[in-house]
Protein backbone atom coordinates (compact mmCIF):
# COMPACT_ATOMS: atom_id res chain seq x y z
CA UNK A 1 0.00 0.00 0.00
CA UNK A 2 1.37 3.49 -0.84
CA UNK A 3 2.54 5.63 2.06
CA UNK A 4 0.96 9.06 2.50
CA UNK A 5 2.36 12.13 4.23
CA UNK A 6 -0.01 14.97 5.16
CA UNK A 7 1.22 18.46 6.05
CA UNK A 8 -1.52 20.71 7.42
CA UNK A 9 -1.58 24.47 7.86
CA UNK A 10 -4.21 24.29 10.61
CA UNK A 11 -4.84 28.05 10.78
CA UNK A 12 -5.45 28.23 7.03
CA UNK A 13 -7.88 25.30 7.07
CA UNK A 14 -9.76 26.48 10.17
CA UNK A 15 -10.32 30.03 8.94
CA UNK A 16 -11.18 28.94 5.41
CA UNK A 17 -13.83 26.54 6.75
CA UNK A 18 -15.36 29.34 8.83
CA UNK A 19 -15.44 31.61 5.78
CA UNK A 20 -17.04 28.85 3.70
CA UNK A 21 -19.78 28.36 6.31
CA UNK A 22 -20.54 32.10 6.30
CA UNK A 23 -20.72 32.19 2.48
CA UNK A 24 -23.14 29.29 2.43
CA UNK A 25 -25.32 30.72 5.19
CA UNK A 26 -25.05 34.44 6.06
CA UNK A 27 -26.93 33.66 9.28
CA UNK A 28 -24.13 31.36 10.41
CA UNK A 29 -23.57 32.32 14.07
CA UNK A 30 -20.63 34.61 14.67
CA UNK A 31 -17.67 32.82 16.22
CA UNK A 32 -19.13 29.32 15.81
CA UNK A 33 -16.44 26.74 15.29
CA UNK A 34 -16.54 24.76 12.01
CA UNK A 35 -17.14 21.01 12.13
CA UNK A 36 -13.86 19.10 11.90
CA UNK A 37 -13.20 15.41 12.52
CA UNK A 38 -9.62 14.40 11.77
CA UNK A 39 -10.40 10.76 12.41
CA UNK A 40 -12.74 10.88 9.42
CA UNK A 41 -10.08 12.69 7.38
CA UNK A 42 -7.47 10.01 8.10
CA UNK A 43 -9.96 7.22 7.31
CA UNK A 44 -10.85 8.84 3.98
CA UNK A 45 -7.20 9.29 3.02
CA UNK A 46 -6.34 5.70 3.90
CA UNK A 47 -9.28 4.42 1.88
CA UNK A 48 -8.44 6.49 -1.21
CA UNK A 49 -4.70 7.23 -1.19
CA UNK A 50 -2.74 4.93 1.13
CA UNK A 51 -1.62 4.42 4.72
CA UNK A 52 -1.13 7.50 6.89
CA UNK A 53 0.83 7.11 10.13
CA UNK A 54 0.73 9.69 12.89
CA UNK A 55 4.39 10.57 12.39
CA UNK A 56 3.59 11.31 8.72
CA UNK A 57 0.71 13.67 9.60
CA UNK A 58 2.24 17.01 10.56
CA UNK A 59 0.05 19.93 11.69
CA UNK A 60 1.58 23.36 12.22
CA UNK A 61 0.07 26.50 13.76
CA UNK A 62 0.59 28.97 16.55
CA UNK A 63 -1.37 26.81 18.98
CA UNK A 64 -1.41 29.59 21.53
CA UNK A 65 -4.33 30.80 19.40
CA UNK A 66 -5.85 27.45 18.42
CA UNK A 67 -6.96 24.33 20.23
CA UNK A 68 -4.89 21.31 19.11
CA UNK A 69 -7.63 19.02 20.46
CA UNK A 70 -10.14 20.35 17.92
CA UNK A 71 -11.58 17.43 15.97
CA UNK A 72 -9.13 15.05 17.65
CA UNK A 73 -6.18 16.61 15.81
CA UNK A 74 -3.65 15.79 18.56
CA UNK A 75 -4.71 12.11 18.49
CA UNK A 76 -4.01 11.64 14.79
CA UNK A 77 -1.27 14.17 13.99
CA UNK A 78 2.14 15.27 15.17
CA UNK A 79 1.32 18.79 16.35
CA UNK A 80 3.99 21.48 16.04
CA UNK A 81 3.40 24.69 17.96
CA UNK A 82 5.01 27.40 15.83
CA UNK A 83 5.46 30.23 18.30
CA UNK A 84 5.63 33.29 16.07
CA UNK A 85 5.58 36.15 18.58
CA UNK A 86 8.13 38.89 18.13
CA UNK A 87 10.40 39.48 21.09
CA UNK A 88 9.71 42.48 23.36
CA UNK A 89 12.75 44.40 22.06
CA UNK A 90 11.68 43.92 18.44
CA UNK A 91 8.11 45.00 19.22
CA UNK A 92 9.31 48.18 20.86
CA UNK A 93 10.92 49.14 17.56
CA UNK A 94 8.36 47.83 15.05
CA UNK A 95 4.97 47.87 16.74
CA UNK A 96 3.00 51.06 17.11
CA UNK A 97 -0.41 49.59 17.93
CA UNK A 98 -2.01 46.34 19.06
CA UNK A 99 -3.02 43.61 16.66
CA UNK A 100 -1.45 41.11 14.30
CA UNK A 101 1.88 42.95 14.18
CA UNK A 102 2.65 41.04 17.35
CA UNK A 103 3.45 37.98 15.24
CA UNK A 104 5.87 37.23 12.42
CA UNK A 105 3.97 36.91 9.16
CA UNK A 106 4.00 33.54 7.36
CA UNK A 107 5.96 31.98 10.22
CA UNK A 108 3.82 28.80 10.24
CA UNK A 109 4.06 28.49 6.44
CA UNK A 110 7.85 28.57 6.60
CA UNK A 111 7.91 25.98 9.39
CA UNK A 112 5.55 23.71 7.44
CA UNK A 113 7.74 23.95 4.32
CA UNK A 114 10.77 23.10 6.46
CA UNK A 115 9.00 20.00 7.83
CA UNK A 116 8.15 18.86 4.29
CA UNK A 117 11.80 19.14 3.28
CA UNK A 118 12.95 17.25 6.36
CA UNK A 119 10.40 14.51 5.72
CA UNK A 120 11.48 14.07 2.10
CA UNK A 121 15.10 13.79 3.22
CA UNK A 122 14.55 11.33 6.09
CA UNK A 123 11.44 9.20 5.39
CA UNK A 124 10.00 9.98 1.94
CA UNK A 125 6.44 8.90 1.24
CA UNK A 126 4.72 8.05 -2.05
CA UNK A 127 1.97 10.66 -1.83
CA UNK A 128 2.29 14.15 -0.36
CA UNK A 129 -0.90 15.94 0.65
CA UNK A 130 -0.40 19.64 1.36
CA UNK A 131 -3.14 21.08 3.57
CA UNK A 132 -3.19 24.69 2.43
CA UNK A 133 -4.55 26.77 -0.42
CA UNK A 134 -1.91 29.48 -0.04
CA UNK A 135 -0.02 30.63 -3.11
CA UNK A 136 3.26 30.09 -1.25
CA UNK A 137 2.85 26.31 -1.47
CA UNK A 138 2.55 26.23 -5.27
CA UNK A 139 6.32 26.15 -5.74
CA UNK A 140 6.66 23.46 -3.07
CA UNK A 141 4.06 21.31 -4.80
CA UNK A 142 5.83 21.71 -8.15
CA UNK A 143 9.16 20.72 -6.62
CA UNK A 144 7.70 17.58 -5.04
CA UNK A 145 6.06 16.64 -8.33
CA UNK A 146 9.33 17.11 -10.22
CA UNK A 147 10.98 14.76 -7.72
CA UNK A 148 8.50 12.06 -8.71
CA UNK A 149 6.03 12.26 -5.83
CA UNK A 150 2.26 12.35 -6.23
CA UNK A 151 1.02 15.70 -4.90
CA UNK A 152 -2.51 16.52 -3.72
CA UNK A 153 -3.72 19.73 -2.10
CA UNK A 154 -6.21 19.50 0.78
CA UNK A 155 -8.36 22.66 0.73
CA UNK A 156 -11.37 23.92 2.64
CA UNK A 157 -13.14 25.19 -0.48
CA UNK A 158 -11.81 24.52 -4.02
CA UNK A 159 -13.89 27.38 -5.44
CA UNK A 160 -12.97 30.02 -2.87
CA UNK A 161 -10.87 33.01 -3.95
CA UNK A 162 -8.47 32.16 -1.11
CA UNK A 163 -7.51 28.93 -2.91
CA UNK A 164 -4.70 29.93 -5.25
CA UNK A 165 -5.57 29.75 -8.96
CA UNK A 166 -2.29 27.98 -9.77
CA UNK A 167 -3.08 25.24 -7.26
CA UNK A 168 -6.55 24.78 -8.75
CA UNK A 169 -5.12 24.61 -12.28
CA UNK A 170 -2.08 22.39 -11.73
CA UNK A 171 -2.86 19.92 -8.94
CA UNK A 172 -5.44 17.41 -7.81
CA UNK A 173 -7.59 18.87 -5.04
CA UNK A 174 -9.13 17.12 -2.04
CA UNK A 175 -12.09 19.03 -0.64
CA UNK A 176 -11.97 18.72 3.15
CA UNK A 177 -15.78 18.67 3.34
CA UNK A 178 -15.87 15.54 1.16
CA UNK A 179 -13.98 13.70 3.89
CA UNK A 180 -16.45 14.67 6.60
CA UNK A 181 -19.78 13.19 7.61
CA UNK A 182 -21.94 15.78 9.27
CA UNK A 183 -23.09 14.75 12.75
CA UNK A 184 -26.53 13.23 13.04
CA UNK A 185 -29.22 15.82 13.75
CA UNK A 186 -30.22 15.90 17.39
CA UNK A 187 -33.74 14.78 18.25
CA UNK A 188 -36.25 17.56 18.94
CA UNK A 189 -35.92 18.78 22.52
CA UNK A 190 -38.55 17.81 25.01
CA UNK A 191 -40.64 20.44 26.75
CA UNK A 192 -38.49 20.07 29.87
CA UNK A 193 -35.29 20.60 27.86
CA UNK A 194 -36.74 23.69 26.19
CA UNK A 195 -37.64 25.11 29.60
CA UNK A 196 -34.09 24.55 30.88
CA UNK A 197 -32.60 26.20 27.76
CA UNK A 198 -34.93 29.18 28.10
CA UNK A 199 -33.87 29.57 31.73
CA UNK A 200 -30.18 29.44 30.74
CA UNK A 201 -30.63 32.06 28.03
CA UNK A 202 -32.68 34.24 30.39
CA UNK A 203 -29.91 34.10 33.01
CA UNK A 204 -27.33 34.91 30.32
CA UNK A 205 -29.31 37.96 29.21
CA UNK A 206 -29.78 39.06 32.83
CA UNK A 207 -26.02 38.83 33.37
CA UNK A 208 -25.44 40.89 30.21
CA UNK A 209 -27.89 43.53 31.44
CA UNK A 210 -26.12 43.65 34.82
CA UNK A 211 -22.76 44.14 33.11
CA UNK A 212 -24.07 47.04 31.04
CA UNK A 213 -25.43 48.75 34.14
CA UNK A 214 -22.35 48.22 36.29
CA UNK A 215 -19.68 48.95 33.69
CA UNK A 216 -21.54 51.62 31.65
CA UNK A 217 -19.71 50.68 28.46
CA UNK A 218 -20.01 48.47 25.41
CA UNK A 219 -19.67 44.82 26.47
CA UNK A 220 -17.04 42.91 24.47
CA UNK A 221 -17.87 39.41 23.29
CA UNK A 222 -14.51 38.40 24.78
CA UNK A 223 -15.78 39.41 28.22
CA UNK A 224 -18.70 36.98 27.92
CA UNK A 225 -16.22 34.31 26.81
CA UNK A 226 -14.15 35.01 29.92
CA UNK A 227 -17.16 34.72 32.22
CA UNK A 228 -18.80 31.69 30.56
CA UNK A 229 -15.96 30.01 28.68
CA UNK A 230 -15.58 30.29 24.88
CA UNK A 231 -17.79 27.35 23.88
CA UNK A 232 -20.64 28.07 26.32
CA UNK A 233 -20.57 31.79 25.51
CA UNK A 234 -20.80 31.02 21.77
CA UNK A 235 -23.72 28.66 22.43
CA UNK A 236 -25.57 31.20 24.59
CA UNK A 237 -25.00 33.96 22.04
CA UNK A 238 -26.27 31.72 19.25
CA UNK A 239 -29.44 30.85 21.16
CA UNK A 240 -30.08 34.40 22.36
CA UNK A 241 -29.53 35.84 18.90
CA UNK A 242 -31.80 33.19 17.36
CA UNK A 243 -34.58 34.22 19.76
CA UNK A 244 -34.16 37.90 18.97
CA UNK A 245 -32.81 38.81 22.41
CA UNK A 246 -29.33 40.18 21.64
CA UNK A 247 -27.46 42.08 18.95
CA UNK A 248 -23.86 41.41 17.92
CA UNK A 249 -22.02 44.40 16.50
CA UNK A 250 -18.63 46.03 16.07
CA UNK A 251 -17.93 49.13 18.11
CA UNK A 252 -16.36 52.37 16.84
CA UNK A 253 -12.88 51.11 17.78
CA UNK A 254 -13.33 47.69 16.15
CA UNK A 255 -14.22 45.77 19.32
CA UNK A 256 -16.87 43.09 18.77
CA UNK A 257 -19.64 43.67 21.29
CA UNK A 258 -23.01 42.32 22.38
CA UNK A 259 -26.07 44.12 23.71
CA UNK A 260 -29.70 43.37 24.47
CA UNK A 261 -32.22 44.14 21.75
CA UNK A 262 -34.30 45.94 24.40
CA UNK A 263 -31.56 48.60 24.39
CA UNK A 264 -32.32 49.58 20.82
CA UNK A 265 -33.61 53.09 20.22
CA UNK A 266 -36.20 53.39 17.44
CA UNK A 267 -35.12 49.97 16.24
CA UNK A 268 -31.46 50.97 15.94
CA UNK A 269 -28.59 49.35 17.84
CA UNK A 270 -26.82 51.84 20.08
CA UNK A 271 -23.12 51.19 19.51
CA UNK A 272 -21.55 52.39 22.73
CA UNK A 273 -17.73 52.60 22.74
CA UNK A 274 -15.91 50.14 24.99
CA UNK A 275 -13.65 51.63 27.64
CA UNK A 276 -10.04 50.64 27.05
CA UNK A 277 -9.70 49.27 30.57
CA UNK A 278 -12.68 46.97 30.13
CA UNK A 279 -11.46 45.83 26.73
CA UNK A 280 -8.04 44.90 28.05
CA UNK A 281 -9.47 43.21 31.13
CA UNK A 282 -11.75 41.13 28.90
CA UNK A 283 -8.86 40.08 26.64
CA UNK A 284 -6.59 39.17 29.55
CA UNK A 285 -9.28 37.18 31.38
CA UNK A 286 -10.35 35.40 28.18
CA UNK A 287 -6.70 34.48 27.62
CA UNK A 288 -6.55 33.12 31.18
CA UNK A 289 -9.57 30.89 30.46
CA UNK A 290 -8.01 29.64 27.22
CA UNK A 291 -4.72 28.82 28.95
CA UNK A 292 -6.55 26.98 31.74
CA UNK A 293 -8.47 24.80 29.29
CA UNK A 294 -5.28 23.23 27.95
CA UNK A 295 -3.14 23.41 31.11
CA UNK A 296 -1.77 20.10 32.45
CA UNK A 297 -3.09 18.66 35.69
CA UNK A 298 0.05 19.69 37.56
CA UNK A 299 0.05 23.30 36.30
CA UNK A 300 1.74 25.48 38.92
CA UNK A 301 2.81 29.09 39.24
CA UNK A 302 5.91 28.52 37.10
CA UNK A 303 3.75 27.06 34.33
CA UNK A 304 1.37 30.01 34.48
CA UNK A 305 4.21 32.55 34.37
CA UNK A 306 5.51 30.94 31.19
CA UNK A 307 2.03 30.59 29.71
CA UNK A 308 1.10 34.23 30.40
CA UNK A 309 4.42 35.44 29.04
CA UNK A 310 4.01 33.49 25.80
CA UNK A 311 0.28 34.07 25.34
CA UNK A 312 0.41 37.81 26.04
CA UNK A 313 3.83 38.42 24.56
CA UNK A 314 5.10 40.23 27.65
CA UNK A 315 8.31 40.18 29.67
CA UNK A 316 8.88 37.67 32.46
CA UNK A 317 8.61 40.47 35.01
CA UNK A 318 5.23 41.62 33.67
CA UNK A 319 3.93 38.03 33.54
CA UNK A 320 5.00 37.46 37.14
CA UNK A 321 3.30 40.68 38.32
CA UNK A 322 0.11 39.81 36.44
CA UNK A 323 0.07 36.30 37.91
CA UNK A 324 0.43 37.72 41.42
CA UNK A 325 -2.49 40.06 40.74
CA UNK A 326 -4.66 37.21 39.43
CA UNK A 327 -3.86 35.20 42.56
CA UNK A 328 -4.64 38.14 44.86
CA UNK A 329 -8.02 38.62 43.17
CA UNK A 330 -8.83 34.90 43.50
CA UNK A 331 -8.98 34.36 39.74
CA UNK A 332 -6.33 31.67 40.17
CA UNK A 333 -5.81 29.66 43.35
CA UNK A 334 -3.00 27.31 44.32
CA UNK A 335 -4.22 23.75 43.86
CA UNK A 336 -6.99 24.93 41.50
CA UNK A 337 -4.92 26.52 38.75
CA UNK A 338 -6.98 24.92 35.97
CA UNK A 339 -10.25 26.41 37.24
CA UNK A 340 -10.12 30.22 37.06
CA UNK A 341 -12.85 32.00 39.00
CA UNK A 342 -13.94 35.19 37.23
CA UNK A 343 -16.64 37.53 38.51
CA UNK A 344 -17.96 40.97 37.63
CA UNK A 345 -16.00 42.31 40.60
CA UNK A 346 -12.84 40.85 39.05
CA UNK A 347 -13.57 42.64 35.77
CA UNK A 348 -14.25 45.92 37.58
CA UNK A 349 -10.98 45.66 39.52
CA UNK A 350 -8.82 44.83 36.50
CA UNK A 351 -10.48 47.46 34.30
CA UNK A 352 -9.02 50.13 36.59
CA UNK A 353 -5.46 48.82 36.17
CA UNK A 354 -2.88 49.11 33.41
CA UNK A 355 -2.89 45.70 31.73
CA UNK A 356 -0.75 44.42 28.84
CA UNK A 357 -2.12 44.39 25.33
CA UNK A 358 -3.15 40.92 24.14
CA UNK A 359 -2.22 39.78 20.61
CA UNK A 360 -5.32 39.54 18.45
CA UNK A 361 -6.63 35.98 18.30
CA UNK A 362 -9.64 34.27 16.76
CA UNK A 363 -12.50 34.39 19.29
CA UNK A 364 -13.22 30.58 19.15
CA UNK A 365 -10.13 28.53 18.94
CA UNK A 366 -8.57 27.73 22.26
CA UNK A 367 -4.82 27.22 22.42
CA UNK A 368 -2.42 25.55 24.72
CA UNK A 369 0.58 27.22 26.19
CA UNK A 370 3.70 25.17 25.66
Amino acid sequence: MPRVALFLDFENLYNALKARARRRDPRHPYGESPFMDFGQLVAYIEENYGSLAREDFIAVANFTHYNPQKGGLNRYATVIDAQSFMGPQVRRVRQHSGGKKWVIRNFADMRLAFEVGRHVATRPADVYILGSGDEAFTALGRTLREMGFQVVFLVADPNAPSTDANIRAEFDLLDFRVTQREPEPEPPPTQAQETVEEDEVARFCAALSDLRQRLSTGIPVRLMEALYGPSQAAEMLRKAQGRGLVDLWEGPTGVRCVSLQTERVLGTVQKMPTREGVRRAAEVLAAVVEIAQSAPRDADRAYWRRALRQRLGVSSRTAKALLERLLSLGVLRDGWMRQPRITVETVEALSREVLPEVPSAPPQPKGKSP
